[in-house]
């Protein structure tokens, strides 16, 4: 791994680190935010968390493959959300949230072959 490479893997892990924290914020707090209605479907954020986690997990981790590891860690932190969120009041836990996300995550790997043609992930996906 090159300088070049070496950076782009710190930068994606600080982005990670941000993304994680700044979900795991947004699902212990009591929204006050109105978004549009599509928006407002809970489904439809954590699909969209996961998937954009997954690619940043994969692309932060590049020695390792896109595999059980990393789509297990990921799980996991969809659980360790449904769990705290269960503690709390204005929140609740729910099995079609952890759907959500393991579709998310399913859909980010559907889309790994396709990622590969892409000019700026080429050399990305050469190892």
């Amino acid at each position: 791994m090159n300088a070049k490479e070496h950076n782009v893997m710190i930068v994606a892990r600080l982005i990670l680190a941000i993304t994680v924290a700044f979900i795991s914020w947004q699902a212990t707090i009591q929204n006050v935010i109105e978004l549009p209605p599509l928006m407002n479907n809970d489904k439809i954020l954590h699909y969209c968390a996961f998937g954009v986690l997954a690619f940043l997990l994969d692309y932060a981790f590049p020695r390792s493959r896109f595999g059980f590891a990393k789509i297990m860690v990921l799980i996991l932190y969809g659980l360790g959300i449904e769990y705290v969120q269960s503690f709390l009041p204005f929140r609740s836990a729910s099995a079609g949230d952890l759907y959500a996300d393991i579709l998310g995550i399913c859909t980010y790997a559907f889309f790994i072959p396709l990622l590969k043609y892409l000019h700026l992930y080429r050399r990305y996906w050469r190892r």
